[in-house]
């Protein structure tokens, strides 16, 4: 530029002058003439690709770099600069390619490295990026920015504890990074640290008050720790900011299901851009929302709606499926599942609502090995026994402990197996809640125990739930076992002595644990049993315990419930007292809860109010039950309908009593 003439060093003084205050149309007028007038300057070609790079003109930009690069070859800024705009062009093999020339001639320079690695990045090499990524913090230990990249992707390959290094190393130098904080408090979320993911998180809306996605982290965090009243709130406070911000309606939604606010979950999506309720994540919240709401057609139609622009979608073919079973069209459930599990083999949503589905249809032979995928429901516990789970192998001479897994009901039913395990000569130790210890110690051949209690020495454990399978029963349910339990001598004799003599007794039981996702559809308001009542020369015993009582107080003229003394079922054996009144009754008309169970275990006369389509063990029809060769099922004929269903379980109790000559 020395040589050139006065008036063209003028003229690039202001080219300069301009790129520098970011007037770059000027900049780029400028650059125009001296490049006209000088057009192997290389200085002018350089500043031209600069300009033109800040003005998004990166294809020319690209030009203009190469022409400067061919005047001086293997210039570092040129090289750089060129890679930037190839990135920007969608280019990042060439971006490589250009970055590996200019740190060929300036090997140590972290911007330099970390360019490279955000190109290496976007082609999916994720180790040689972490690599990259590595030489730019060497060379610049305090690179905030390419700890933060690191840390993205050491969190992405499941490196949780390098990560999380990272970002603490680089909040050291700049503790409100906004990035890094929300990066880190994503982890701490994922490591189920959820309380210091709060910290952070809230650290960076301090930094960015304005951020919705920080809201949105933060309700994410709130949902994961089982807060989901907060979660709403935090959720609330992004849509402030963005109301149309689809992450924040759609997780707002999931927040509301979780609060039981099915309704408001479905009003919250449906205020969602149009755009954005055809998405598969939308139609899945709908759904669920819809499935709540027991609107299982409405449910079924949307998760169909979205199939058909999306229908590699194993997660909606496999809601739809759980809708399609609910509306009684048990086909078309199974074939949603198998067209999930045709997208997803190991889609275990799917593998374990077509295996339920099977049990249910009576094909519990292919039914028991999807039974096993529960362990995605959220009323799996693992029981951390300290041992390995049997595999269904050999037991010579070893022990086997068996465990409770769900509700009592399940205990009851299930327990049975662990007789035909014992029967194959190992030692069987049952682990089941306090209240079933005594009753079930009345089985031969195991030795029980109570969960508060540490479970003695033993080889490998199993669920209860899980014999069915590890034993390979298929269809032999264990029918002819029953009974199983036999209840107390002395506590029958003595509440035989307690109870009114005389009428036909019958024992009921309208609640459910209310805390079961499933009680608020098997439970029956007492008042429901009316019809029972008025069948001359009966007498209604509750035998409901906790949860439903209230109602006792709420009856309607005309019935009469006869309510035990206070120390029915109260001590650590409750289910033995339970049992010894049962056998001083002559029938028990329950819901679907564990006093049914325990009935059709004790051989008992029983009689099941269900639900339409009630739970896998009861079967789509019939008045036989499976595994309660005394039981006799009952069926609501509309969906909802109680009073319909007791008034035919009230002329069968008739029927029952007379035939029994009562």
């Amino acid at each position: 530029m020395n040589k050139a003439q006065p008036q063209l060093q003028l003229t690039f003084g202001k080219a300069v002058a301009a790129y520098q205050a970011g007037r770059l149309r000027e900049a780029e007028q400028q650059c125009r003439l001296v490049i006209a007038a000088l057009p192997k300057l290389f200085d002018a070609r350089f500043l031209m690709g600069l300009v033109q790079a800040g003005l998004s003109a990166h294809k020319q930009a690209v030009e203009s770099f190469d022409r400067a690069l061919a005047l001086r070859p293997k210039v570092p800024d040129v090289l750089a600069a060129k890679a930037a705009s190839l990135q920007a062009l969608n280019k990042p093999a060439e971006a490589v390619a250009c970055y590996d020339a200019a740190l060929a001639a300036a090997p140590v320079n972290a911007e330099l490295a970390y360019n490279r690695a955000t190109a290496l990045e976007s082609l999916g090499r994720t180790d040689a990026a972490i690599a990259g990524y590595d030489a730019a913090i060497t060379a610049r230990p305090d690179f905030v920015e390419a700890l933060n990249n690191r840390g993205v992707l050491l969190q992405a390959g499941g490196r949780l504890d390098a990560a999380l290094a990272d970002y603490d190393r680089g909040l050291a130098v700049r503790s409100d990074h906004v990035p890094m904080l929300h990066n880190r408090g994503r982890l701490l979320r994922d490591l189920g640290r959820f309380d210091e993911a709060l910290m952070s998180l809230d650290r960076a809306i301090a930094a960015a008050p304005g951020r919705a996605d920080l809201f949105n982290s933060r309700g994410l965090t709130l949902l994961a720790a089982g807060r989901a009243d907060q979660a709403l709130a935090s959720f609330d406070r992004g849509l402030a900011f963005a109301p149309a911000d689809g992450a924040l309606r759609l997780n707002k939604a999931k927040a509301l299901l979780d609060l039981g606010r099915a309704g408001d979950a479905l009003a919250t999506l449906e205020a969602a851009q149009a755009a954005l309720r055809t998405k598969p994540e939308f139609a899945v919240i709908e759904a669920a929302a819809l499935f709540e709401l027991q609107r299982y057609e409405d449910a079924a139609a949307t998760c169909g709606r979205t199939l058909a622009a999306h229908d590699d979608h194993a997660g909606l073919w496999t809601d739809r499926g759980n809708a399609l079973r609910e509306c009684g069209r048990f086909d078309e459930a199974l074939a949603s599942y198998d067209r999930a599990l045709a997208m997803e083999p190991q889609h275990r949503p799917a593998l374990y609502g077509r295996g339920t589905l099977l049990l249910f249809l009576g094909r519990h032979a292919e039914g028991w090995p999807g039974f096993e995928h529960r362990r995605i429901t959220a009323v799996w516990r693992a029981r951390g026994a300290g041992t390995p789970e049997w595999d269904g192998g050999p037991l010579a001479g070893r022990t086997l402990l068996l465990h409770a897994e769900q509700g009592l009901g399940d205990t009851i039913q299930f327990v049975r197996f662990a007789a035909d395990v014992a029967a194959d000569g190992a030692k069987i130790i049952v682990e089941v809640p306090q209240s079933l210890r005594a009753l079930v110690g009345t089985m031969p051949g195991i030795d029980v125990r109570a969960q508060a209690e540490p479970p003695p020495m033993h080889d490998v454990h199993a669920s209860l739930m899980s014999l069915p399978f590890l034993l390979g029963v298929g269809d032999r349910l264990g029918r002819g076992q029953v009974p199983y339990f036999t209840p107390d001598a002395t506590r029958v004799q003595s509440w035989r002595a307690r109870l009114p003599e005389g009428p036909f007794r019958i024992g009921i039981a309208w609640q459910g644990n209310p805390r079961a996702a499933v009680d608020r559809l098997r439970s029956v308001p007492l008042d429901a049993f009316a019809p029972l009542a008025a069948v001359p020369g009966i007498e209604l015993v509750s035998l409901q315990k906790g949860d439903g009582l209230d109602q006792l107080d709420r009856l309607p003229d005309g019935m009469e419930v006869t309510v035990l003394p206070d120390d029915f079922a109260t001590g650590p054996d409750s289910f033995m007292d339970t049992a010894a009144v049962m056998a001083n009754l002559d029938l028990i008309v329950s819901i679907d809860s564990a006093v049914s169970h325990l009935a059709g275990a004790l051989g008992r006369p029983l009689f099941v109010a269900l639900k339409q389509v009630p739970e896998w063990r009861w079967g789509p029809d019939g008045e036989m039950s499976d595994w309660y060769p005394s039981a006799r099922l009952f069926r609501q004929s509309r969906r909802g309908d109680w009073q319909e269903l007791f008034e035919r379980i009230a002329s069968a109790v008739a029927a029952f009593k007379n035939a029994a000559g009562r």
